[in-house]
């Protein structure tokens, strides 16, 4: 069996660096699963907006939906429970620079390889809330790159939802934000069955290699925790230290007080299951536990709502003091 090495580089970065307790490389589908009209409407919906989009003309060319996401492939997947969240991540390592004919289709390819992910993870995991898809490569000429990221640029405001991410990771990003933070990460870890992690151990061992580096650090996790997980433990630990009180529980299921204070979409809490679901059919609120007593809480948290997040916090805490 072929092993790709920066597949493995990922994958690590996937278990590590994102929080993913469940991660796999070539990641296929089963000709035995089923899936619903219900389970991909929304990433149908998504592939019409691109098709009449004229800055996307093409893009599919006579492909359909289910011709797009038949036999799908994602190099590598991983899912955070933690975040509801999932990432698919297709990575090209080419030494001469990634390359697919010209500028112009080596950026359709990539938005063409970027949005199929992004379909078939709706597809297939339509009950996540978050999804990320990801291409990466360690090396672009510069002309290329401003190419793809225009396209990029475009492909995100068709999308125009907070919970699906895009994102071109190449040159200098490639190491600041993938490959540094997995060096930081894995130096302390025992286990070396992952080829990158093994080959990285290998490295430290050279008695020559004394050179440190400034590890940029992760600015998307508190305490090893991503925006999700933190907000449900924080959430958990002020209610039970009788820093949530009755009136504040009151304001946290007011539509514009959580517009101000988090800047979120949803009410903070809803106390009703029949309640949790916004008319597209989604789901927006995590189901499987209840908060503050008879709550549930908004799922819909990304890294921009840090700062109102911390603030808050920060607020309820000033008034003990």
């Amino acid at each position: 069996m072929k092993i790709e090495i920066a597949e493995s580089l990922v994958s690590s970065y996937l278990k590590h660096n994102q929080g993913c307790r469940i991660v796999q490389t070539n990641w296929k589908t089963s000709g035995n699963w089923n899936i619903t009209e219900y389970d991909d409407k929304q990433a149908r919906d998504l592939f019409e907006v691109f098709n009449k989009s004229p800055d996307f003309e093409g893009l599919f060319k006579q492909s359909s939906f289910d011709q797009l996401i038949k036999q799908a492939e994602i190099d590598v997947l991983g899912i955070n429970s933690t975040e509801n969240s999932i990432y698919g991540i297709d990575v090209a390592f080419h030494t001469s620079g990634l390359n697919y004919g010209n500028k112009y289709k080596t950026g359709f390819n990539i938005i063409k390889k970027i949005m199929r992910t992004v379909f078939i993870m709706q597809s297939y995991f339509s009950h996540l809330d978050k999804y990320n898809s990801i291409f990466v490569t360690p090396k672009v000429n510069p002309a290329t790159e401003k190419e793809i990221l225009s396209l990029m640029s475009k492909a995100k405001e068709l999308i125009s939802d907070e919970m699906i991410n895009i994102e071109f990771v190449a040159n200098d990003d490639f190491y600041d934000q993938i490959v540094d933070p997995i060096i930081e990460s894995v130096e302390y870890e025992n286990d070396t069955s992952e080829l990158f992690a093994r080959s990285l151990k290998l490295m430290q061992l050279d008695p020559r290699n004394k050179k440190t580096k400034d590890v940029k650090a992760l600015k998307n996790q508190i305490d090893g925790m991503k925006i999700g997980q933190f907000v449900q433990y924080q959430l958990r630990k002020l209610f039970d230290d009788g820093l949530i009180t009755e009136k504040e529980i009151a304001l946290l299921q007011d539509k514009e007080y959580s517009k101000k204070v988090f800047d979120q979409n949803y009410e903070i809490f809803r106390n009703s299951k029949s309640d949790i679901k916004s008319p597209d059919g989604r789901t927006r609120y995590y189901s499987r536990e209840l908060f503050c007593g008879d709550y549930y809480l908004t799922s819909q948290w990304i890294d921009r709502h840090w700062d109102k997040l911390l603030a808050w916090i920060e607020g309820l805490k000033g008034v003990i003091r």
